[in-house]
């Protein structure tokens, strides 16, 4: 079987499992934050204002392109009524007076005027699709407003709730800064390497035939050979460190 660490003192051993314990108790109390009906609530909150932003943002390009198609429009149809002003005092102060040019420049007159009723009423249709997009951006304005005073409200929600939370887990930290650091390192770093490879636990304990970090039971061979063995080993299922009590 293999031995990933020499003999450590049950001193040392007791450290290790003291660690084990508080990095639990850590994560237990992150998990613990993290799921906080107003952390949830926040982040969908958060979520909300940011796609209603993006909504808005999205509009806005909406509103530059409607505004830019009335302008166009507009000067547009400015040149077709300098156009059939021009065209009609040609029709009426006498310097036309060939019969033919005369129906060409009223049929110019008459096409002027139609391009111009069609302009003025894609200008109608484009100010009332203004009207529409103003009325939207508005309504996303307040919407986002109203979320963000809800974000407020929830962190100012999520700041009590959680007080107690953070206050235990700074204590803890500070906790298992001093229980590393009564460690030696190299033993420190094993433990730290199996806890990273093991999703947190990094060690556990023989407890009857079966290891406390995995709780897959071994059988009678193996675990006389680990009683035969060092007072810390690696657990042969779940490859993380073992402490293996006399």
């Amino acid at each position: 079987m293999e031995v990933t660490v020499a003999d450590p003192s049950s001193e040392d051993l007791e450290r290790l499992l003291e660690l084990q314990a508080t990095d639990h108790r850590v994560r237990k109390v992150e998990h613990i934050l993290d799921d906080l009906p107003e952390q949830q609530e926040l982040a969908a909150s958060r979520e909300r204002v940011a796609e209603l932003s993006r909504l808005h943002a999205d509009l806005r390009v909406e509103l530059e392109r409607a505004t830019a198609e009335q302008r166009q429009l507009e000067r547009e149809t400015d040149v077709l009524i300098e156009r059939r002003d021009a065209e009609r005092v040609r029709l009426y102060d006498g310097s036309v007076t060939n019969a033919r040019e005369l129906k060409s420049v009223e049929a110019e007159v008459d096409a002027t005027v139609r391009r111009i009723e069609e302009h003025e009423d894609s200008m109608l249709a484009v100010m009332e699709r203004l009207d529409e997009l103003e009325q939207r951006s508005a309504d996303l304005l307040a919407q986002a407003d109203a979320e963000a005073t809800r974000v407020s409200e929830l962190e100012v929600a999520l700041d009590e709730s959680a007080k107690e939370w953070l206050a235990e887990l700074g204590e803890l930290r500070v906790i298992r800064d001093r229980q590393a650091g009564e460690i030696a390192p190299e033993l420190r770093q094993r433990y730290e390497q199996a806890a990273e490879r093991g999703g947190g636990t990094g060690i556990g304990r023989l407890d009857g035939n079966a290891c406390t970090a995995c709780r897959i039971e071994m059988s009678y061979a193996d675990v006389g050979e680990l009683y035969a063995g060092p007072p810390l080993t690696t657990c042969p299922q779940c490859r993380r460190l073992l402490v293996v009590d006399e």
